[in-house]
């Protein structure tokens, strides 16, 4: 488990969940844009969820936590951080409203 600190605070999370949100915020910051994502974290009650905002202005540190924490099933958060830092850095090809220029009605054939 490591300690995710932002802003004046941490959470606690596993090791994966604080990669993925590191290696996010980074490419956030690369392409100057921000995103809201909502991370499993451990607390002394048990787990819980925390929501940050990323962006060019985070700053953010790990370090390893020194104590109990609760176990947390971060498979789909991980993937899910993965999944939007790979469509930030590969964005999908847009073809636009008519994919064929015959298809647009404002379309003219100029032979």
């Amino acid at each position: 488990m490591l300690e995710l600190h932002y802003s004046d605070g941490y959470v606690v999370t596993t090791d994966a969940i604080a990669d993925a949100v590191l290696r996010y915020a980074r490419s956030l910051a690369e392409q100057r844009t921000s995103d809201l994502v909502t991370v499993p974290i451990s607390t002394p009650e048990g787990p819980a969820t925390s929501s940050m905002l990323l962006g060019p202005a985070s700053q953010l540190y790990t370090t390893p936590h020194v104590g109990s924490s609760s176990s947390l099933d971060d498979e789909a958060s991980v993937m899910d951080l993965l999944s939007r830092n790979d469509r930030l850095l590969h964005p999908p090809e847009t073809t636009g409203e008519y994919p064929y220029e015959e298809d647009d009605p404002w379309y003219e054939e100029s032979f």
